[in-house]
């Protein structure tokens, strides 16, 4: 019998295969030879599609001359988002036909800060919480003595206020993001993790995600990151999500 999957696959399989890269394309606007250079600088394109006498050529802003276009130029329409991310970092842009083939959408760098993209990030974050609640409840039954008094009587309280209002809950459920961080840096919990950080590299990893997690979830113009630092808090949190559940020592 098939095994079922339970919320947390399910959510990974939302936010790294089901959403694929159209949400943040554009349409392409195809130029012809006679004026794309002029065309381009009026809609402060740096990239674009021109017709050359039946063939298609692209342009890239600083380029000399049209050249061919190349396997490496063009995106699938159904990559995944979070994939196209990585790819985006690579390269500036992809092309992307349409169904019958033909030249019809571009993806660039810059559209990596739209909305579905900040969702996909957001996702991840919160699987990465789901994942280390989980941990905590099934292998760490002393875990409050891996926190502060304050932080632990604050999530008390949450917890006292969920449940008055019919929540099904539990305690775990009420830790913030930096709890976390700090019942795995107890006893160098997170070499479990990744064996080679120091309790300074865990800890910048964390703060760095929660960060991002606070700005995602402000909507903050700025995230605060670079691309290749976002990039990097990706690989962290698959290497953990993927990572066979580790056994603590209490």
């Amino acid at each position: 019998m098939k095994a079922r999957m339970n919320s947390m696959d399910r959510l990974r399989l939302l936010f790294e295969e089901q959403i694929n890269v159209m949400p943040i394309a554009e349409n392409l606007m195809l130029f012809d030879q006679s004026n794309f250079r002029e065309e381009m600088e009026k809609r402060n394109f740096h990239s674009a599609i021109v017709n050359v006498d039946g063939q298609w050529m692209k342009y890239d802003e600083g380029d000399k001359t049209l050249s061919e276009i190349t396997e490496e130029d063009w995106m699938e329409a159904d990559t995944p988002l979070l994939k196209a991310f990585r790819l985006l970092i690579e390269r500036r842009r992809y092309f992307i036909k349409d169904e019958d083939g033909n030249p019809a959408y571009i993806v660039t760098r810059t559209d990596l800060d739209k909305i579905p993209m900040r969702i996909g990030f957001f996702g991840l974050i919160s699987l990465l919480e789901t994942h280390l609640k989980d941990l905590i409840r099934k292998q760490l039954p002393h875990w409050e003595d891996s926190i502060t008094a304050n932080r632990l009587g604050q999530a008390k309280e949450l917890y006292d206020w969920k449940k008055a209002r019919g929540e099904e809950i539990d305690l775990i459920q009420c830790l913030q993001f930096g709890d976390l961080g700090s019942v795995f840096s107890k006893k160098q919990r997170f070499r479990k993790f990744e064996p080679d950080f120091s309790r300074d590299n865990w800890v910048d990893m964390m703060n760095n995600i929660g960060r991002l997690r606070d700005a995602l979830a402000h909507s903050q113009s700025h995230l605060g990151f670079t691309w290749e630092e976002i990039d990097r808090m990706i690989v962290f949190i698959r290497g953990v999500i993927d990572r066979e559940d580790p056994v603590f020592e209490g």
